[in-house]
């Protein structure tokens, strides 16, 4: 499953560690790239650096084919 999660916070993080581990197609999204990093060291995840608030960032995650 295609799975987009907007914001790599504690609650956004937890939510990706958890769905990660059921191989899912994770992507997350955030503007912070430090946090985005260390998902991406930590978990199998696609990352996408920038708003949520914006269309093209939403375009770019993959948004138009995920749940």
């Amino acid at each position: 499953m295609k799975i987009v999660i907007l914001g790599a916070g504690q609650v956004g993080s937890s939510v990706a560690e958890s769905l990660a581990s059921e191989a899912n197609d994770i992507t997350v999204v955030d503007v912070d790239s430090a946090r985005l990093r260390n998902l991406q060291d930590h978990l199998a995840v696609r990352t996408v650096l920038g708003s949520a608030a914006h269309p093209s960032v939403l375009v770019d995650a993959g948004s138009r084919t995920a749940i």
